[in-house]
């Protein structure tokens, strides 16, 4: 059976909590102590589906090749 990729673009509001040792930290934002985040809304705008081929290494060079050759 041939694997599908699924490829979906959107956006996305969420909300991002840090806590950091100081405010130092905290300007830098390198190293928060934890994190949460939360997302708000998520809208799907486009999904794309293409076949993924899985060839062994040979099949994939001759493959190629008749491409090349055919174009």
């Amino acid at each position: 059976m041939n694997k599908i990729i699924k490829t979906s673009e959107g956006n996305t509001d969420f909300v991002l909590k840090e806590e950091y040792q100081n405010e130092d930290k905290a300007i830098e934002g390198k190293d928060p102590l934890a994190s949460d985040i939360e997302i708000q809304n998520l809208k799907i705008e486009n999904i794309k589906y293409k076949l993924k081929e899985v060839l062994s290494d040979g099949e994939a060079r001759s493959e190629a090749a008749k491409t090349r050759e055919e174009t």
